[in-house]
């Protein structure tokens, strides 16, 4: 996607590329809702509209957005992340590209204004009242019509799938939060200092992304599980949703 992905930090596992904050990881290819994203970026952004890739690292769709003729606001809690993409877009794409630090939930932009959002591998480190507070959040910010792509990683991978089974006991028994895992570093590999590594995770599958879209205004379009970018992938490792905020009714 560009000659300058050398500035990339070295990663230990294929396919995903550690962030700068040792909050996670970016994956190096796209699943299908974030391709989605991308393919729908550039036909919205040669309507002259702009999208929106929140929680972006180093820009996996934000490029792949942006080859397909979009206008992309890229933000980011690391403004290192930021900078990296800008130097890794090529010249003829700097002009349909906008950067803003921030951190969700507290990070807001303009009422109606983006045509669609992605936010792909990042709610699943907000606890439960923040991310109904960030969908809700992004539902302002889409306009009439305006779609939106979440994707989180599941209890069935990361070091947390040892309590995939806790998971899905929990929500058998109507828990809303079941995934959730307030001992993240325990999880770490012997001698990792956990300093900052997440206190916690909260691991979301496709019911519960869809039961917050609704919850918060959107109709679903789809919502279904995703395959990890790794080549030991599954199937299970990330929970997608599309949704879409109605239209203007006259």
């Amino acid at each position: 996607m560009s000659k300058h992905d050398n500035l990339l930090p070295e990663s230990p596992v294929e396919g995903l590329i550690p962030t700068l904050n040792k909050t996670g990881w970016m994956t190096e290819g796209l699943d299908d809702y974030s391709q989605d994203f991308a393919v729908y970026a550039g036909s919205v952004g040669q309507q002259g509209h702009e999208v929106l890739d929140i929680g972006c690292a180093y820009g996996v769709a934000t490029l792949a957005a942006l080859t397909e003729g979009a206008r992309v606001c890229a933000s980011d809690i690391e403004p290192r992340h930021l900078e990296i993409l800008r130097q890794r877009v090529p010249p003829e794409y700097q002009a349909r590209l906008r950067t803003v630090p921030g951190a969700l939930p507290g990070v807001d932009f303009e009422h109606g204004h983006f045509a669609a959002i992605l936010a792909a591998r990042v709610l699943h480190f907000l606890d439960g009242p923040d991310i109904e507070q960030t969908v809700a959040k992004m539902h302002n910010w889409l306009m009439p019509g305006g779609r939106l792509y979440l994707v989180a990683d599941t209890p069935y991978v990361g070091p947390w799938y040892t309590y995939a089974d806790r998971y899905e006991r929990r929500k058998a028994a109507g828990e809303l939060w079941p995934g959730k895992v307030d001992d993240y570093a325990a999880l770490l590999p012997a001698g990792t200092d956990p300093s900052g590594h997440p206190a916690f995770i909260n691991p979301l599958d496709p019911d519960i992304l869809a039961r917050v879209c609704t919850a918060a205004g959107f109709s679903i379009l789809s919502a279904a599980f995703l395959s990890g970018a790794t080549k030991h992938a599954k199937g299970r490792e990330h929970a997608g949703v599309i949704a879409v905020k109605a239209p203007e009714t006259h």
